[in-house]
């Protein structure tokens, strides 16, 4: 059994880019959600999985930098192949007609939605969270409060019972990140 870790929480999108690359072996494999690029890394160098999957770059929103850290102290771990994903966010909030005082979600997805987000909702607090799905297993469960709404995929909405406000809220229509698929040299 080959064991892929990857940044996020299952309804990430970096879960849905290791399906993708999933499909291109042809062995059993276990995925692993890890949260961030740092415990992926940790989790290659340690044995503890034998493929890491981590975003490293967004037409939008530039370099990953958590990645670009992580990778800077793991310089025997290797990108095998990459593939490009398209990404759309929503904003979600816990229950109709909240009111709105802060938005939350992974670093890059706040920047890829700024622009409309700041159209929306002039001059919100934003708030960052390790990841997209996070944010919202973290809003439906009470870690955030119900004055925050959160950035994530429909998926991950839909999953928590969040209430959706609008759908496809990227600054660029046309938006996609690159995830690389890792190994230990």
């Amino acid at each position: 059994m080959i064991r892929i870790g990857y940044m996020g929480i299952p309804l990430s999108n970096s879960e849905q880019a290791a399906e993708l690359m999933v499909q291109r072996m042809d062995d059993d494999v276990e995925l692993v959600p890890l949260i961030d690029s740092e415990s992926v890394t940790k989790a290659l160098l340690s044995g503890d999985i034998d493929y890491g999957v981590v975003a490293v770059r967004n037409m939008v929103a530039g370099p990953v930098i958590e990645t670009e850290k992580a990778l800077k102290n793991s310089p025997s771990i290797i990108s095998v192949t990459e593939v490009s994903l398209p990404i759309h966010h929503c904003i979600f909030v816990k229950h109709e007609g909240a009111e709105i005082d802060s938005i939350a979600s992974h670093i890059q997805a706040l920047g890829q939605t700024y622009n409309n987000v700041e159209r929306m909702f002039p001059g919100i607090k934003r708030v960052e969270v390790a990841d997209t799905a996070l944010a919202a297993e973290m809003l439906s469960d009470g870690r955030l409060p119900e004055t925050t709404a959160v950035l994530c995929t429909m998926a991950a909405g839909m999953h928590y019972k969040l209430h959706l406000l609008e759908a496809n809220i990227e600054d660029d229509p046309e938006n996609w990140t690159d995830f690389a698929l890792l190994k230990k040299d």
